[in-house]
């Protein structure tokens, strides 16, 4: 059980001070997390504090490889809603 953190992340640094576990760190070209050290937060929250807070949809993963932190789940708006939005507002 373990968490990954794969290259869209940007190194904003939001992750790496709530991981109740110290198992974020700043590597090159991206954070990682320490697969060894990573609990996803059972025991100590409801759900992995690094995907509550990274403004990356997508970019933190379980052992699965499915994002925890997916698309939409920023804003609320299903992928689908916001494309069509988008299209929208291109289109004007």
């Amino acid at each position: 059980m373990a968490l990954s953190i794969i290259a869209s992340c940007v190194n904003c640094f939001a992750c790496e001070p709530v991981c109740p576990s110290d198992a974020i760190y700043e590597a090159a070209p991206h954070f990682l997390i320490d697969s060894k050290k990573c609990t996803e937060c059972e025991g100590d929250f409801a759900e992995p504090q690094c995907a509550s807070i990274c403004p990356i949809e997508g970019a933190i993963l379980n052992a699965a490889n499915e994002a925890v932190n997916p698309p939409g789940s920023l804003t609320g708006i299903p992928p689908e809603k916001m494309a069509e939005a988008m299209a929208e507002l291109q289109a004007h």
